[in-house]
């Protein structure tokens, strides 16, 4: 009982980001203040949409906890922050009752500042695996609010995506300048990722019928990130703060100038609800 006394008053004075994992511990075993009556929300999206923008923005304000791609691996938790266990029995629970996981893990005690805890998830992420459970979970918790981020122009996101591959470069944390080869894309393929997109994002809407839920547009979270930031904190119940950007935007140059087989695709996609990609 002694001991417990002196860890209690040494953890008191331990602030969160001398040592996160000790502070959740402590949080776990009710020896600092803790709570769960935040909100509760997704990033829900695709890949090269902006959301690691998105998720930097909302992890620079001091009330909100935002985890990465939580669910798109069985054999990883993509927890991405400092001090969150991915093995032993965490990882066991996380592979085996993904329902538990998410109550006891993620949507667990935090400090009584933070008013809003959650986590970027894919159109398509946990599909065909032992995760999928957590599609179900999300979708009959109603207080889960529901940040619905896209991307007007596909044709962009799917050559961001591909310079990634190439480059194997996938997000810009220092702001150095980046190299920007040219490729050639193929038509089916391009039509392919259009037509999925547009139905992702439908099925999205219904899915999560009955959810609070916001759409952010990645174009202009670009052009207005402090004016769509403060609609997003409202929306998750924060007390207003002048949040920052934690990432750099990637190389780009004009799709003409990236696609090596720009004009035939453009001529491709004339007359189609595609052709607004092509502007060039």
């Amino acid at each position: 009982m002694e001991t417990l006394q002196i860890l209690k008053r040494q953890v008191v004075s331990l602030k969160e980001t001398q040592s996160p994992r000790l502070y959740n511990k402590a949080l776990e075993f009710g020896l600092v203040p803790g709570h769960k009556g935040y909100t509760r929300f997704i990033i829900l999206s695709r890949s090269r949409s902006g959301s690691n923008l998105l998720r930097g923005l909302l992890n620079s304000h001091s009330q909100v906890v935002t985890f990465s791609e939580m669910f798109k691996n069985p054999n990883i938790i993509g927890w991405d922050i400092s001090g969150y266990p991915n093995s032993g029995r965490v990882l066991d629970l996380f592979q085996k009752d993904t329902r538990l996981f998410i109550r006891k893990e993620v949507f667990k005690k935090f400090p009584k500042q933070i008013k809003a805890v959650g986590f970027k998830i894919f159109y398509y992420h946990a599909y065909g695996t032992e995760l999928a459970p957590v599609w179900d979970y999300l979708k009959e918790d109603h207080r889960i609010h529901v940040i619905h981020l896209k991307r007007n122009n596909i044709l962009k996101t799917h050559v961001s995506k591909k310079r990634a591959q190439i480059t194997d470069n996938w997000i810009n944390l220092t702001g150095e300048r980046e190299t920007a080869p040219k490729f050639k894309l193929d038509y089916e393929e391009l039509l392919n990722d259009f037509t999925q997109t547009r139905a992702w994002e439908a099925e999205a809407e219904q899915f999560f019928k009955g959810h609070p839920k916001i759409e952010i547009n990645y174009e202009q979270l670009v052009r207005d990130f402090a004016g769509e930031m403060t609609k997003i904190q409202a929306f998750l119940g924060l007390d207003y703060e002048q949040v920052f950007p934690q990432t750099h935007k990637q190389a780009s140059k004009p799709l003409s100038a990236t696609i090596e087989n720009y004009l035939e695709l453009k001529k491709r996609f004339a007359d189609t609800p595609w052709e607004v990609f092509f502007t060039e």
